[in-house]
């Protein structure tokens, strides 16, 4: 990584564009109303924040007794693949260590395979799979044709 990696949690007016960048990421993201719930529900959100002060990424975590459970982590389209997703879960497990959480869970889908290679590396296991877990997203087509 070439810029320095700052961490700080979730502040108000992150919530709009958490949104924007979720958006960009996620099939089905979160929305500014979803992160402005994340304090009111007890969960807690970390970004990594560039030089600027700019969101490079972001992960919410709900803590579950002496578990928690990671909801949901991003990277901004323009620096995925430079270790910022890496560097982003690693705070946040050395975060959840740093409280005395003994176990972390997550959901992903299978399709997201950069995604799980990550977990993989950091020692994650698949325990199970959760049929029809995410939602489908319909697209439009753009094509012009007539097929269904």
């Amino acid at each position: 990584m070439t810029h320095a990696q700052t961490f700080r949690a979730y502040r108000a007016g992150d919530e709009i564009e958490l949104a924007r960048l979720e958006a960009l990421v996620e099939p089905t993201p979160w929305t500014a109303g979803d992160f402005l719930d994340v304090p009111k529900n007890g969960w807690s959100c970390e970004v990594m924040v560039d030089d600027e002060g700019l969101i490079q990424a972001w992960a919410v975590v709900m803590p579950v007794l002496d578990e928690a459970e990671l909801l949901t982590i991003g990277v901004r389209p323009d620096v995925q693949g430079k270790g910022y997703g890496r560097a982003m879960l690693n705070h946040i497990l050395t975060r959840m260590q740093n409280e005395n959480r003994t176990r972390c869970h997550l959901e992903v889908r299978e399709s997201n395979v950069r995604a799980i290679r990550l977990y993989e590396s950091s020692d994650f296991v698949r325990v199970g799979l959760r049929k029809n877990y995410y939602r489908t997203v319909r697209r439009s087509r753009t094509c012009g044709t007539n097929d269904p």
